[in-house]
């Protein structure tokens, strides 16, 4: 009855004189007396002490899906499942291989389109100023490849990776330093309960000899990173200023007005913020482009763009005859949909004939019942002019139909603006993080 206490017995004296009652199996493995254990068994029974063969242990009752046999063993049940599943499984999988081969094979209708999609894809590649690709040793925490926010990903990435690699190397010098048991403290293995005894009375000795080492690294570890947290968020800031300041870039010439009144489509709104900021500033605007509340209509005004910008050809002249429509049509029509890509022999409604679904009409009507949002930006002549501009109406705004407005100089090039998102005021937002907030605790609960 007491703790780590052990006594040797013959293996038919298991479970007696004064071992545990319930372990009477001895283990030719471990050399010990151990429990009863069947697989999968929920309820199981030893043998009385020196019993043998089927009456050394059985089971009473088993987990559920499993099903006792007469031998006192656990059986699983329901193998068809497995079965099935596997057959199904199977069949998807012939199913995809058929439709990728089916895809490969089939020919090809649109040279022109792959054509125009390789060249745009080559369009869209980074490339030096002489025309040719970066070698694979750029180094792209020096190199300025794709802007500053790639080099500052990429310097995130080293940080990470050299204060992950200062913490292991300073554990491990501390090791090397004290001793080798901090590093399979807790990790050795027990197969017997007397080995397990004496594996937790020495850990928990080592463990108390060797404590100050492991709160020297913890030390060590918290002043370390709050150090290289602060000198990374200077680096980092410094390297964008210091990109910003060697390249004029868009962003140079545009600042931002915000707290614009709500004005529909059907207003001159550009030419009317142009003439009042030129008015309030002295300075001369190149022009203004305004943010929209347009996230419910992203969709159309995709489609209608893409279809001013890629009109349709002649249908009746030389187009190549569609491919007829086989077992496959479906799945690639599912999968390309996906990815707003639709086919003009999808005959869903998309392809050629969709970009003529938004008449002239519509599309008016749309635009001008659309209303502003509270941001527009305001393109200057010089980036003097912009900076004067700002100066010049800090204290008293920008007065646009009775609303004052304030002016800032722009941060974010045209690329990285997604307009739609532009209508979600700060109050939105703040309610958005509000719920976000509720469901994560929500969550969490």
């Amino acid at each position: 009855d007491q703790f780590c206490h052990f006594r040797c017995v013959q293996a038919n004296q298991c479970g007696m004189l004064g071992t545990m009652p319930n372990a009477t199996i001895p283990s030719g493995a471990t050399g010990a007396c151990r429990y009863c254990n069947v697989e999968a068994c929920k309820t199981c029974k030893s043998g009385p002490p020196g019993a043998k063969g089927k009456e050394l242990e059985f089971c009473l009752e088993c987990y559920p899906g499993y099903s006792l046999t007469e031998e006192g063993e656990c059986e699983m049940n329901g193998l068809w499942v497995f079965a099935c599943i596997t057959c199904v499984i199977a069949i998807i999988a012939v199913i995809l291989v058929a439709w990728y081969l089916r895809v490969v094979t089939r020919p090809c209708v649109n040279q022109a389109g792959i054509d125009y999609a390789c060249e745009a894809r080559c369009r869209a590649m980074v490339l030096r100023s002489d025309g040719q690709a970066y070698p694979l040793a750029t180094n792209l925490l020096t190199t300025n490849v794709a802007g500053a926010g790639t080099m500052c990903f990429f310097r995130f990435q080293c940080a990470l990776l050299v204060w992950a690699a200062t913490l292991l190397g300073t554990w491990l010098l501390l090791v090397m330093m004290t001793s080798a048991d901090l590093l399979v403290l807790g990790n050795r293995p027990a197969k017997t309960p007397m080995a397990l005894c004496a594996v937790v009375g020495w850990g928990r000795q080592r463990q108390l000899e060797l404590l100050w080492v492991k709160v020297a690294w913890l030390a060590f570890a918290y002043i370390f990173s709050f150090v290289c947290a602060i000198v990374y968020a200077v680096q980092q800031t410094k390297l964008v200023h210091d990109i910003d300041a060697d390249n004029t870039t868009m962003s140079d010439f545009v600042a931002v007005i915000d707290g614009l009144p709500r004005m529909k489509g059907n207003e001159q709104v550009e030419s009317l913020i142009k003439e009042k900021v030129a008015q309030a500033t002295g300075q001369e605007v190149v022009g203004v482009s305004v943010a929209w509340d347009y996230e419910t209509k992203v969709h159309d005004i995709g489609e209608a763009a893409e279809s001013d910008l890629c009109p349709d050809t002649d249908l009746d002249a030389g187009h190549p005859a569609a491919p007829q429509r086989s077992f496959d049509t479906p799945i690639t029509n599912k999968i390309l949909s996906a990815w707003h890509v639709h086919l003009h022999d999808d005959h869903e409604g998309h392809g050629h004939d969709h970009g003529h679904a938004h008449s002239s009409g519509n599309i008016k009507e749309m635009l001008e019942t659309m209303e502003t949002s509270s941001v527009a930006f305001v393109v200057f002549k010089l980036e003097a002019g912009r900076d004067k501009a700002i100066e010049a109406v800090a204290d008293r705004g920008v007065e646009i139909n009775g609303t004052v407005c304030k002016l800032e100089a722009g941060t974010a090039e045209p690329r990285e603006i997604l307009w739609e998102n532009l209508a979600v005021t700060p109050a939105d937002r703040k309610m958005k993080v509000v719920k976000g907030a509720f469901l994560v605790l929500g969550a969490c609960v």
